[in-house]
């Protein structure tokens, strides 16, 4: 009996491992850069575990026990940039919804010593849930292998941190049940633009996980019964707001390291996810610079092109995300 007891504890252990996981590269020129190279290097770089109470310093860039050697790269604003999940599987294996938020170091801070403290934090792009009002709740994120979206032409130059969160809900019934997985990338944006990003929020301080023991929107919910009739996506509404004309811009994005020095091997992006259909998207718009390989192409809410450098098509993944494979 005590052996079938060991026995469980084990596979109960491997299951939660397995249904864990990171944000350790950043996708550049669609390009998979390598592990913690743009990206600081979270404390669960090992054990994979998420993050459960939003009211810790971790909640911003899960980096507190690590040393903070990430290098810092150089962007151009309009370009589309992303995250790669690693993990077992690979893949935003639980439901839940995507939040990408933005902050920029204050005039005369390098970004790699700064925190993010502060209510400096703006949201640029979402994956929420899909609600029918009330017959079923569907996870445009869950599956996905990457997650790619564009940096804001109206966002001013500088240096940024990018934040990248996925809430998990399938235990989010009692407080402190969401699991945030997190990350944040270190960024030099140039050819900005003159926009003002906001509203600006502050980690922690945006989510507090229950309010006056009520479910928080979003965060505190059970999502299997009763099934949710609509979805409140935690955190501002996304900047800039959609359908806002941005600046011309026919810049694109490089990848130039500021510090350690530059190292001749990269690591290309190779996807196992089963999800892709064959499905052209027929959102955004089929003007414009051609979208890299990986990058996003279409889905509900995107004005960008729709077009695939060649030999890559545009191909439908979800009701939110199409991408160029």
């Amino acid at each position: 009996m005590k052996s079938l007891s060991v026995l469980v504890a084990v596979a109960a252990l491997a299951a939660k491992v397995s249904a864990h996981y990171t944000w350790p590269q950043l996708i550049v020129g669609g390009v998979n850069t390598s592990t913690w190279q743009y990206v600081r290097q979270t404390n669960n770089w090992q054990d994979l575990n998420p993050v459960t109470d939003v009211t810790t310093t971790d909640i911003r860039c899960y980096d507190s026990l690590e040393s903070g050697t990430a290098s810092t790269v150089t962007v151009a604003a309009g370009s589309t940039v992303g995250f790669t999940v690693d993990g077992n599987p690979s893949n935003l294996y639980h439901a839940g919804v995507v939040n990408v938020y933005m902050a920029k170091a204050p005039t005369g801070t390098d970004v790699a010593s700064w925190d993010g403290s502060g209510q400096v934090w703006f949201k640029i792009f979402e994956i929420p849930a899909v609600t029918d009002g009330g017959t079923s709740i569907t996870f445009p994120a869950e599956g996905l292998p990457t997650v790619t979206f564009p940096i804001p032409a109206q966002v001013p130059s500088g240096q940024y941190l990018i934040r990248i969160e996925h809430i998990a809900l399938h235990v989010a019934t009692t407080f402190g049940g969401a699991q945030f997985y997190i990350s944040c990338a270190q960024v030099q944006v140039t050819g900005g633009g003159t926009g003002t990003p906001g509203p600006l929020v502050a980690f922690p301080g945006e989510y507090t996980g229950n309010v006056r023991f009520q479910r928080e929107p979003g965060i505190l919910i059970n999502i299997y019964w009763p099934i949710p009739t609509t979805y409140v996506q935690p955190g501002p509404p996304v900047w800039p707001a959609v359908g806002s004309s941005p600046p011309a811009s026919s810049s694109t994005s490089t990848v130039i390291k500021t510090t350690p020095p530059v190292t001749t091997s990269t690591t290309t992006v190779v996807t196992t996810s089963t999800k892709a259909s064959t499905t052209t998207t027929t959102t955004g718009s089929s003007t414009g610079s051609p979208v890299a390989q990986w990058g996003q192409c279409g889905g509900q809410g995107y004005t960008g092109s729709t077009t695939c450098v060649s030999p890559f098509t545009c191909t439908v993944l979800n009701p939110f995300y199409s991408q160029c494979v």
